[in-house]
């Protein structure tokens, strides 16, 4: 045990290195464009690089409507599918979902995206009489999709870590079922819900290939703002496409990893809430 002290602890110190050095990374290199553009461009409107105009607000709003969009849909189907596995079905089919959600959780980000092109671009276009798919609505879409696999399986473990003796107390007190759910069971386990309900909002916010082949990519503001079938961008989808585009250390690419930098900062905030909440339940 003496001996495995000294790598624990160059383990850790390595993680913690990493941990400051990702953050100290696009700070550095995000410097430039903060000090020539100042803090106003969160609140510009206007993404024209080559004439030095970066509004970030479009980005911004389109990934806030995509990751609203997903989680609308993605934690009522995520914590409903755990609560019948978990509670109301056979244990086998219950092995087959939780089977099921692992292999959706598996696939790559990429093979989202071109089902999306393939399969929910068309349909949301004769759905909606719309001249092409990409929107918002199609980003949210994949997003909820890619990420239903982490709530639905953080949800079902959450659930099965609620004691049997807790539901027998509750049967014994003539509790209905929907008592039961509603007043031990989802009280319980809410705590970790939540926790795995941030931690695939910090999944969406950060995902880049599903969703910058059905957003559109087009860096303008929705007319009206609650209109998510027109193309948008999203901070991601912006760093995707114009990343290989940009001079490195030119104010252009210094502006993506300022980009990178909201992400990466929003994701920590997200991640830590998640973490504190769990520890604390």
């Amino acid at each position: 045990m003496i001996l495995l002290k000294p790598g624990l602890y160059l383990i850790t110190s390595f993680i913690a290195l990493l941990v400051l050095a990702v953050p100290f990374f696009l700070v550095q290199a995000s410097a430039p464009f903060w000090a020539s553009a100042g803090i106003m461009v969160l609140t510009g409107t206007e993404w024209f690089p080559y004439e030095m105009l970066f509004g970030m607000l479009p980005a911004i709003i389109g990934s806030t409507w995509a990751i609203l969009i997903a989680l609308f849909i993605a934690i009522p189907c995520g914590v409903a599918t755990a609560i019948v596995t978990t509670e109301l079905v056979s244990s086998s089919l219950a092995s087959a979902t939780r089977m099921g959600m692992e292999v959706l959780a598996a696939i790559p980000s990429i093979v989202y995206g071109l089902i999306g092109l393939w399969l929910l671009l068309p349909l949301l276009q004769a759905s909606f009489d719309l001249l092409s798919g990409h929107s918002l609505l199609a980003a949210g879409l994949i997003l909820a999709l890619m990420i239903l696999p982490l709530i639905t399986l953080m949800s079902m473990d959450a659930l099965k870590l609620v004691s049997s003796t807790q539901r027998e107390a509750g049967m014994s007190l003539g509790l209905s079922w929907e008592a039961l759910l509603f007043r031990v069971l989802l009280p319980q386990a809410w705590p970790a819900i939540r926790g795995g309900i941030l931690l695939a909002m910090g999944r969406a916010l950060g995902e880049t290939m599903a969703v910058m082949l059905v957003v559109g990519s087009l860096d303008r503001m929705p007319e009206p703002i609650m209109n998510v079938l027109q193309p948008a961008q999203t901070l991601t989808s912006r760093i995707g496409r114009e990343i290989g585009e940009a001079a490195f250390g030119s104010i252009h690419f210094s502006a993506l990893m300022a980009c990178g930098l909201l992400l990466a900062l929003i994701g920590l905030s997200i991640s830590l809430f998640a973490h504190t909440r769990v520890v604390k339940a």
